[in-house]
């Protein structure tokens, strides 16, 4: 039995009204109860509606993720990275350049000649 092409938007209709379903039970408020009820009838009754239930719901789940991104990873930045760059430049040790004071350049010369052995089990 193929599926009607407007599945995904019924099944979005229905994440959401179940979703306030359980903030009801959660929180008591009745708010959350007319929610569910509007949602789901307007997406059951209609299908242009339920389309854009699921259009609106798709939006604003690319707009939260595009945030939630963003503060996680300045988070991260600021409490992981910047400490570790701190503490490295208050011990005065930098391991990440291995400068020879005499020579010019970090250049070495490799004379080696590849061969197929070389590119096999690369890892």
């Amino acid at each position: 039995m193929p599926m009607s092409p407007n599945y995904k938007s019924k099944e979005t209709v229905l994440v959401i009204t179940v979703g306030c379903i359980v903030l009801y039970l959660v929180f008591k408020n009745r708010v959350f109860l007319y929610c569910a009820l509007v949602i789901g009838l307007a997406g059951v009754l209609s299908f242009y509606l339920s389309e854009k239930i699921d259009w609106v719901w798709g939006k604003l789940s690319f707009i939260m993720g595009e945030i939630t991104n963003r503060i996680l990873l300045t988070i991260i930045f600021l409490l992981v990275v910047t400490p570790v760059g701190l503490i490295r430049r208050l011990r005065k040790k930098n391991s990440l350049t291995y400068f020879d004071k005499n020579a010019t350049s970090n250049f070495s010369v490799r004379d080696h000649s590849f061969d197929k052995k070389d590119l096999e089990n690369t890892w």
